[in-house]
């Protein structure tokens, strides 16, 4: 059950159950002042949430959250919230990872300092795999998704979406099992992007992929951008990112120095 806090944070609960998480639409009834609501029906929602929520206006909504573009008004969630004031490493890639992407997201992941938590998306390939790795080594990893808080996508992902949900910390802005659309998944990576304090690319194929949008994300909120060294012939676009200033990735040692993290 949900803890009541107060009227306007169940008002505004009700309007992302009613509205299914989309922000245009809860905005928008905001603005035509979609207030007479009966608080009854509203507050009997509001605890029926089989998740718990935090939205904009309460205290610990996470200030990182509000430097997104457009901030969701609603976080649907499970877990440990307090993660959210770790240090955060986002780790997003290619869902068409190669072995050696693979290496490169376990081998820094896996070295991190264990007050560093991980962050990605659940996606297949390098989100599963920085994840994993995440829970492997003993940190804590944080899953946002693109799909309903109770909806796990992809549906190969349901043990590591139970581990997380039972152990880490998953949140969406949409609730319940809404189903996963093409247009939430950019989306969703504003949200990413933004909790972090940096980004991590072990491997990335195209400059058309959600990667390259979380990147622009991290350039506008002036995040320290990371990516893996790529084998002279391979088809990623690593290198090329390198080359036009994205910091290379070596090392751990070499990451958290870079951030002012590394421990004397």
């Amino acid at each position: 059950m949900c803890e009541v806090k107060y009227n306007a944070s169940v008002l505004l609960v009700y309007l992302a159950i009613k509205y299914g998480g989309e922000l245009d639409k809860i905005l928008a009834a905001l603005e035509l002042k979609e207030i007479n609501i009966p608080y009854e029906e509203a507050l009997k929602v509001y605890k029926s949430l089989p998740c718990r929520a935090v939205t904009l206006i309460d205290y610990d909504y996470p200030q990182k959250l509000k430097q997104a573009y457009r901030p969701p008004i609603v976080l649907f969630y499970y877990g440990d919230l307090s993660l959210l004031d770790k240090k955060l490493i986002a780790v997003v890639g290619s869902r068409e990872a190669s072995r050696y992407g693979k290496k490169c997201c376990e081998e820094i992941v896996s070295k991190l300092d264990k007050d560093i938590a991980v962050i990605s998306g659940l996606a297949s390939g390098i989100d599963t795999y920085a994840h994993q790795a995440a829970i492997n080594a003993g940190l804590r990893t944080i899953a946002v998704l693109g799909s309903g808080i109770d909806y796990c996508y992809p549906s190969e992902n349901k043990d590591l979406y139970r581990a997380i949900k039972e152990n880490h910390l998953i949140i969406s802005e949409y609730p319940f099992n809404a189903t996963p659309d093409k247009e939430h998944f950019p989306l969703r990576n504003r949200i990413i992007v933004a909790l972090s304090d940096a980004v991590y690319v072990p491997q990335i194929n195209t400059y058309t992929s959600g990667t390259m949008i979380s990147l622009s994300l991290g350039l506008q909120l002036g995040k320290p951008i990371f990516v893996a060294p790529q084998p002279i012939w391979s088809q990623t676009i690593n290198n090329k990112l390198i080359n036009e200033g994205a910091i290379i990735a070596e090392s751990v040692e070499q990451m958290m120095e870079e951030l002012g993290w590394l421990k004397k």
